[in-house]
C-alpha cells in the first residue's frame, strides 16, 4: 500500500483518486513531514525555525452546514473544522484565515457580524485569532478557514503508530453532529434554544503528546475515523459503543426517531473529539490527565492484527464495517433520509 492509495474502505474512491491525481502534478516539499492522508494537518521542519501545522477546509451550502443554523454556529464551525485538524496532531494553534462565500439576497450586515463573532470567539476559546482572509458573493454559500500552528519538536502525532492490542479511546462523547444533521434534515428543522456548537479538542495536545500512538478528529464519524486509523496502521479495529459513550443529544434524537444510538456513530457529521490510540499500560494515565482538562474521555476498542473491521453496538450485536459505512455513505441526507436509513436497517448490515 502506498501513502497516496485512496482504494481504502476510509476514503471515498471518486474523491481520493481526485487527491491522488493532484498530487501527482505537484513537487513535494522537502521540509513536509507526513505523505497523503497520513496525517489531519500537513506537517512542515522549517528548521531552525520549529515545526509548522497547518491545514485548510471548506463547508459547503447544503448537507455540510446542517449543523450550523445561525449566522454565529457558521462562523464557530468554520474556525472549528480547521483547528480540530490541529488538534488532532497535538498542535498548539496561532492563526486561523477564514474565506466567505456568500450570496447577495441572503446575508444582511448583521448576519455578517454574527458570522465573525462567531468565528472570532471561536478562536480565542482555541488560543488564537482569526488574523484575516478573503469574502466574495458568489450563487452558492461556503466557508473555508485555514490554521496554522506550531508543533513541538520531537512530539510529533500522526495518524501512523498504532500498533496490535492498543486501546481506542475518544476524548469525548459520540454522535452529536451526526444527531444534530439528522434533526435539521429528517426531523423538521432545529429544536427551541442554542445553537450546537462543536468544540476542537485542543485541550488534548499535552496528554496526547505524552501518550498517545496515532490520533484522528471524528469530523467525518466516529466509525470512519477508527476504520481510517485501522487501514492506515494495516491493522483491523473493534469499536465497541456502549450507551454511556453516546452525547446525550444524541441518544435523544435516536429515541424521537427510533432508531439505535450507534447510526450517529456511523453517519459523516462529526462532533469534532479525537479519536486515538495507546498503549493500554498508559491508558489510564492518559485518562486521568484528559480529565484534570475538562475532557471526558472513553474506551471505544482496540486494534487487532487480523483484517476485521467491526463494531460491536449498545446492544451486543456484531456488524461488519466493510458493509454497513458504504450503505450509509449512499443515503443521501437531501432525500428521504429517516425512511431511508429505516429501510437499510431493515435490510440488515
Amino acid at each position: 500500500m502506498t501513502s497516496t492509495a485512496w482504494n481504502r474502505l476510509s476514503l471515498n474512491a471518486a474523491e481520493g483518486s481526485l487527491i491522488t491525481a493532484i498530487r501527482e502534478c505537484m513537487v513535494r516539499s522537502p521540509r513536509q513531514l507526513n505523505n497523503a492522508f497520513e496525517a489531519d494537518a500537513e506537517l512542515l521542519d522549517l528548521g531552525a525555525g520549529g515545526l509548522l501545522a497547518l491545514t485548510v477546509d471548506t463547508l459547503n451550502d447544503g448537507a455540510e452546514l446542517a449543523t450550523a443554523t445561525t449566522p454565529y454556529a457558521k462562523g464557530w464551525l468554520t474556525t472549528t473544522v480547521s483547528v480540530s485538524d490541529l488538534a488532532a496532531v497535538a498542535a498548539d494553534p496561532v492563526a486561523v484565515l477564514v474565506s466567505c462565500s456568500l450570496r447577495r439576497d441572503r446575508w444582511t450586515l448583521e448576519d455578517a457580524r454574527e458570522f465573525g463573532r462567531g468565528a472570532s470567539e471561536a478562536a480565542e476559546r482555541y488560543g488564537c485569532h482569526v488574523v484575516g482572509g478573503d469574502t466574495n458573493w458568489a450563487n452558492e454559500e461556503s466557508f473555508t478557514s485555514c490554521a496554522l500552528g506550531t508543533l513541538r519538536r520531537g512530539s510529533v502525532l500522526s495518524r501512523l503508530g498504532a500498533r496490535p492490542g492498543d486501546a481506542l479511546y475518544v476524548t469525548g462523547p459520540v454522535g452529536a453532529g451526526n444527531a444534530v444533521g439528522f434533526r435539521t434534515l429528517a426531523l423538521g428543522g432545529t429544536a427551541a434554544g442554542d445553537p450546537w456548537l462543536p468544540e476542537a479538542r485542543v485541550a488534548a495536545g499535552d496528554p496526547l503528546r505524552r501518550y498517545a500512538r496515532a490520533c484522528i478528529d471524528t469530523s467525518d464519524g466516529l466509525l470512519s475515523a477508527a476504520v481510517s486509523l485501522a487501514e492506515l496502521n494495516g491493522l483491523g479495529v473493534e469499536v465497541v459503543l456502549h450507551d454511556e459513550v453516546y452525547a446525550p443529544i444524541a441518544s435523544a434524537v435516536a429515541e424521537a426517531a427510533r432508531l439505535p444510538r450507534w447510526c450517529s456513530a456511523a453517519a459523516e457529521w462529526g462532533e469534532f473529539e479525537l479519536l486515538y490510540a495507546i498503549d493500554p499500560a498508559d491508558a489510564e494515565r492518559c485518562s486521568r490527565a484528559m480529565s484534570e482538562r475538562g475532557l471526558q474521555p472513553a474506551h471505544v476498542g482496540q486494534f487487532v492484527a487480523g483484517p476485521e473491521l467491526l463494531l460491536i453496538d449498545e446492544s451486543g450485536q456484531r456488524r461488519d464495517l466493510r458493509t454497513l459505512l458504504p450503505r450509509m455513505r449512499a443515503l443521501d441526507p437531501a432525500g428521504s433520509l429517516l425512511a431511508d436509513l429505516r429501510a437499510l436497517l431493515t435490510g440488515g448490515s
